[in-house]
Parts: C-alpha cells; sequence; structure tokens
C-alpha cells in the first residue's frame, strides 16, 4: 500500500504534503441488475489521494479487493470478466475542474475530468458528485454508469441475461491531509 501511495503522489506531481489528501474510509461499490439476477460488490481496501493545491485526484482499486455475496460470483469475476491476474487494477486519474477553498466547511458540487483505465483499455471520463469540507475532512461521493463493453469486457452468452450492460459505480471517500 505504501508503493501505491508513492506512486500516486508522483502521478498528482505533488511536491509537499501539506496539501494531499489521502482517502483513510473508502468504499467502492458497483451495481448490476437484470431481470434473472442482481449483482453488487465492495472494495473498501483502497487509498485515493488528492492534491488541493491542483485538483489533481488519483484512485486506483484492486480487483480482487471486490468482495460479493457468493464466492462463485467473486471468481468469475476476477477470472472471466475483469482478468484479475492480466488487469489487477482498475485506475482512475482526473482533476477537479472547479476552484474550491478546501479551509472552508461546507458541500461542493464538482466535476472530474480524467482517464479510466479498467481492463487495459483507457477512456477519457468526466464523472460528476459533490465534496463536502467539514473539520479539515474532505468527502468525496460520486455516482456514475460504466459501459462494460466500453472496456472489453466479454460477457459469455451463457451469462448475458445475468449481467447488465451498464453497471452503476458508487464511490465514497473521506480523506484527511497527509502531514
Amino acid at each position: 500500500m505504501k508503493k501505491t501511495l508513492i506512486i500516486a503522489l508522483l502521478a498528482l506531481g505533488v511536491k509537499g504534503f501539506s496539501q494531499v489528501y489521502v482517502g483513510e474510509k473508502c468504499k467502492i461499490s458497483f451495481f448490476s441488475e437484470t431481470k434473472m439476477e442482481n449483482i453488487d460488490a465492495t472494495n473498501t481496501v483502497t487509498k485515493p489521494v488528492f492534491s488541493s493545491k491542483t485538483g489533481a485526484f488519483v484512485v486506483q482499486a484492486q480487483q480482487t479487493a471486490f468482495n460479493f455475496k457468493s464466492a462463485f460470483m467473486q471468481e468469475h469475476y476476477n477470472e472471466n470478466y475483469v482478468e484479475s491476474e492480466k488487469y489487477p487494477y482498475a485506475t482512475f486519474k482526473g482533476k477537479v475542474k472547479e476552484t474550491i477553498d478546501y479551509t472552508k466547511d461546507g458541500v461542493y458540487n464538482v466535476t472530474m475530468e480524467g482517464t479510466l483505465d479498467m481492463h487495459g483499455v483507457e477512456l477519457p471520463r468526466t464523472i460528476t458528485g459533490t465534496i463536502t469540507v467539514k473539520g479539515g475532512v474532505l468527502t468525496f461521493d460520486s455516482k456514475f454508469d460504466v459501459k462494460v463493453a466500453d472496456h472489453k469486457i466479454k460477457v459469455p452468452s451463457l451469462y448475458v441475461e445475468k449481467i447488465a450492460e451498464v453497471v452503476q459505480v458508487t464511490f465514497h471517500a473521506e480523506m484527511t491531509a497527509k502531514k
């Protein structure tokens, strides 16, 4: 995890630590709804990094850290869909477009523009959400959709009725200043 944090800090181009926030509590979940079956999974071990000085944001989610209701679903997700051995991470690198005073408590609507790299396919993404500033803690919240085919994730015809073409992703992170 320390190596991932260092890589993220370098990716942000951060020279000092005074304006860097790290996700101490983070939850990334996804939900797929079909007539046959709902599929959801949650990852709570990811640590996003944010620079309030530049607006740069990086989050790297380990695919095998997504937990499912059933071990069978988790195995199929990792082996057959996202191919975790070949593509171990999903990564978003972006930048908050709005100028925010992160020393002032409040709820701010934000837009992040960046790149989502998943299953070896990098695509530009614009993600909207909120940043809540309260007592020096930044809380990021967002919901967005990912079209499975856009990232060349193939769904076998046997399972096509069980997995939605579009998966809803929910992101929540509480971030504190790194000293």
